[in-house]
């Protein structure tokens, strides 16, 4: 079974996972490398490690590409465009989506922050068939993960990452075998967050007590749009920090 493997962002773990477990990567496809994104450059690396073809592509270029591969299985892991009818339907045997939230709720590209600033305490990754709607497909597995008091939203989407791997594989050999199944989503626990969010959403209101602003704040990464709020007319920025954080933490709070 070949897989196409599309990826726009820091996915080389479950990449090299699968190389290693034996699955026959045809290509990995990626968007060209732009100051705006290069995070997706150590997957580039580990594919050259095992020789597996790169091709850089814009959007417009996306699709004519997949026709030009023979493969089985493609394989969607936060790739940067949204596939088109006739992108998904190059894939002979199936056409999957690995999404980082546990489906059907915090659909969308931008809900990863929702998920701290909503309180939840528990998340994780589903793998679907992708289809015309965004994160709407059947599901074929899910597995869960905690989500602490002192996660952030990059310690969110690392433990993420960290689930992609054997996740990805599990599905992949059950498709080969014969053995998936699959979920239809459940619309009444739906929900969709496809808003980009930018600086100035990170603004507090400190007329509210702090126990409320906590799960805010820890949803706006100090580094990139920090949670803040102005004193005589000067921003003010904020920044969480335990006494007595571990040292293996180094992006929760």
């Amino acid at each position: 079974m070949r897989v196409v493997f599309l990826t726009g962002g820091a996915r080389e773990l479950a990449l090299r996972h699968l190389l290693e477990k034996g699955i026959s990567i045809t290509a990995l496809i990626c968007p060209k490398p732009s100051k705006q994104n290069s995070r997706f450059a150590q997957a580039i690396l580990t594919a050259h490690e095992f020789g597996i073809k790169v091709i850089c592509v814009n959007k417009n270029e996306v699709t004519p590409t997949l026709e030009s591969l023979e493969y089985d299985v493609l394989l969607s892991v936060g790739f940067t465009y949204i596939l088109n009818a006739e992108a998904i339907k190059t894939a002979k045997v199936m056409a999957l989506n690995v999404h980082p939230t546990l489906l059907p709720k915090y659909r969308g590209y931008r809900s990863g922050p929702y998920i701290l600033i909503n309180g939840e305490r528990k998340s994780g990754v589903t793998v679907h068939e992708l289809t015309n709607e965004m994160d709407k497909g059947d599901i074929l597995k899910q597995k869960k993960f905690e989500v602490t008091r002192f996660d952030t939203t990059k310690s969110v989407l690392r433990k993420a990452c960290k689930l992609e791997p054997s996740l990805i594989l599990e599905v992949l050999e059950d498709i080969q075998k014969g053995t998936f199944s699959r979920q239809p989503q459940d619309e009444s626990e739906a929900t969709e967050y496809n808003i980009i969010r930018r600086p100035k959403d990170s603004l507090i209101d400190i007329e509210k007590p702090f126990k409320e602003l906590y799960n805010f704040i820890r949803a706006c990464d100090y580094n990139d749009y920090p949670a803040y709020f102005y004193v005589d007319g000067e921003k003010v920025l904020i920044k969480l920090r335990r006494e007595s954080k571990p040292e293996n933490e180094d992006d929760l709070i």
